[in-house]
């Protein structure tokens, strides 16, 4: 069986840990910065920060969120690129984001002992999947209404 757009891009979530994360702080241009996420079955990308840091602030106030996952090599073939809501996690959904980040994301994360450690999702408007393995690049916009 094919496997579909909405697999590949599943697939290549899972595999990578960085992502490149912008965010509005209101009246200038937008932030930019690299984090460590973690992706669920539902494409939805999970990320920490904390309370104290400026990222939060500028969340709480506009949540709208756009973000790049690029696959690390010397000539990246494949990239995600996409546009959500960050929404932030509390109780039960907290825990269950910092289980998946654990076990999903092995790199060596910072904040996980952080007191002020704040978890968000990224429910995604729309996903984007650039892929030239094939020595063309592919573009495939994801239908959303089969992901959320």
């Amino acid at each position: 069986m094919e496997k579909t757009a909405r697999d590949e891009v599943q697939e290549f979530l899972e595999k990578h840990v960085k992502m490149v994360l912008s965010i509005n702080e209101g009246g200038g241009p937008p932030n930019s910065s690299l984090m460590h996420y973690a992706a669920d079955r539902s494409l939805y990308v999970h990320f920490g920060t904390k309370r104290s840091f400026g990222k939060y602030k500028a969340l709480t106030k506009d949540p709208n969120v756009s973000f790049v996952v690029v696959e690390e090599s010397l000539d990246p073939l494949r990239v995600v690129s996409g546009r959500g809501i960050a929404c932030e996690l509390s109780g039960g959904e907290a825990e269950i984001a910092l289980l998946l980040f654990k076990t999903e994301n092995h790199s060596k994360w910072y904040m996980e002992h952080a007191v002020d450690l704040v978890l968000f999702k990224i429910k995604p408007t729309s996903l984007r999947w650039l892929d030239a393995t094939s020595g063309e690049l592919k573009t495939i916009d994801l239908d959303l209404a089969a992901v959320c």
